[in-house]
């Protein structure tokens, strides 16, 4: 199908063109510039009404759920919520129940999300230090391991043998590891680190793991991704070690935009792992993010039952998907990020960090995973008018400005005027390559 879309603005060579036209021939985009007219054959015309057509966002850290915990979010539910975000890619991770560590889960996983799902799919597994196995979810089309380091660790600290054997292997696949260097804390656990302001043992945890893996990533050859990274410090370490190793970090937005301070009002509701830091930690990874010091940003969907979210043992995680460009582009208008930046870190470096080849950009030949931004929109957020299963956020109550009103997955549309316009299997799963 050809569709032309009309009346849209272009980020392009770092500034906003107007009065442009992009021409899809779904699933790739075939040509775009300043619209002189007239226009070739086509199946479909739409005005974008002089909105702002940017490359759609790649999360590559969201929990799809489904299967047994699909009474939190599924396929349909997850992706749902992706789009109407602006989010066209995601990669899913690992810690599903059951979780996805064997050649036989990762096809049914990838088998389930076929013909259900809104947006593109990757999807990670567990490593082993069985190299066989983790060649044989690699052939599967694993998009990269996920370890969980707390669960290698004993009294006498990280099995380094384990994690050798998972960094040597992925090695030899070229796959990249992403990394959970995080200590696991209960909400009480939380709640008395912040009253006894002791934050810093959390951090000087996240920086000693990342350390290590760091220094075994080099001996190795290894590619890295370290997850929701949340200390200042171990931004720092990780950008000192990207001479010598392949390595990228992710922030996730509540750790850019939210502090502790949260947790008087909402309780176990802003219950999150890792748990969000001080104020003073917060605007000191915005000023990192927008210093280039930060690789991806990301979402780090974990949606719950909402009963889940309540009593002394809280589940950790929120749903926030449907949120990341109303988010990202709110500081934009605000003057406190650059358009460019978050398009390069939302869109372009998370495809180049997990080879998702041809998305991520505006460019003929490109895959047509697009969304046209309201600039002016405005979107109080609720947890009612989220299409996730978790009717909760964090950010209840925030007015947030640019709002993606049209999202094109693969040349089709599936959100049409801020609603679901798709009917689920316009996104497909995402291998690497």
């Amino acid at each position: 199908m050809r569709t032309l879309i009309r009346n849209c603005k272009l980020y392009v060579d770092g500034k906003i063109v107007e009065n442009c036209f992009l021409v899809i021939d779904a699933p790739l985009i075939s040509e775009f510039g300043v619209d002189y007219g007239p226009h070739l054959a086509y199946d479909v015309e739409l005005n974008a009404e002089g909105r702002l057509l940017l490359p759609g966002l790649i999360d590559p850290h969201v929990h799809l759920r489904d299967q047994q915990l699909s009474y939190k979010e599924d396929f349909w539910t997850g992706t749902a919520s992706a789009v109407l975000g602006g989010v066209t890619s995601v990669i899913d991770m690992p810690n599903n129940l059951p979780p996805t560590a064997t050649p036989s889960d990762l096809v049914e996983r990838m088998e389930l999300a076929r013909g259900r799902i809104l947006a593109n799919v990757g999807f990670t597994c567990k490593p082993s230090a069985d190299h066989t196995l983790n060649s044989e979810l690699a052939k599967c089309g694993a998009m990269a391991f996920k370890m969980f380091v707390y669960e290698h660790m004993d009294r006498e600290g990280l099995d380094v043998k384990f994690v050798e054997a998972v960094l040597e292997s992925l090695s030899r696949l070229d796959r990249t590891l992403m990394l959970h260097c995080n200590a696991k804390a209960m909400f009480s656990e939380v709640l008395e680190i912040v009253r006894s302001k002791k934050a810093f043992k959390l951090c000087r945890l996240e920086k000693e793991l990342a350390e290590k893996v760091l220094a075994l990533g080099e001996k190795h050859g290894t590619r890295l991704h370290f997850c929701h990274v949340t200390c200042p410090r171990t931004v720092e370490l990780i950008n000192s070690y990207k001479s010598s190793v392949g390595v990228t970090l992710e922030v996730a937005v509540h750790h850019l935009f939210l502090d502790h301070s949260i947790l008087n009002s909402l309780g176990p509701m802003a219950h999150v792992d890792p748990p969000l830091m001080s104020r003073s930690t917060a605007r000191l990874l915005l000023d990192m993010f927008r210093r280039g010091m930060i690789d991806v940003v990301a979402s780090d969907h974990a949606p719950h039952a909402p009963f889940e979210k309540e009593g002394d043992d809280p589940k950790p995680g929120f749903p926030n998907l449907q949120l990341m460009t109303p988010l990202l582009m709110t500081q934009v208008k605000r003057g406190r990020l650059d358009l460019g930046l978050v398009v390069d870190r939302a869109s372009a470096r998370p495809s180049r960090a997990f080879g998702l080849r041809r998305r991520g950009a505006i460019a003929k030949g490109c895959y047509a995973d697009l969304i046209e931004v309201d600039l002016k929109r405005e979107l109080k957020v609720r947890g009612e008018i989220l299409v996730s299963k978790a009717k909760y956020t964090p950010f209840e109550g925030v007015t947030l400005t640019g709002v993606p009103m049209r999202t094109y997955v693969n040349g089709l549309c599936v959100n049409d005027g801020y609603a679901i316009a798709g009917r689920g299997g316009e996104g497909v799963v995402l291998k690497p390559g």
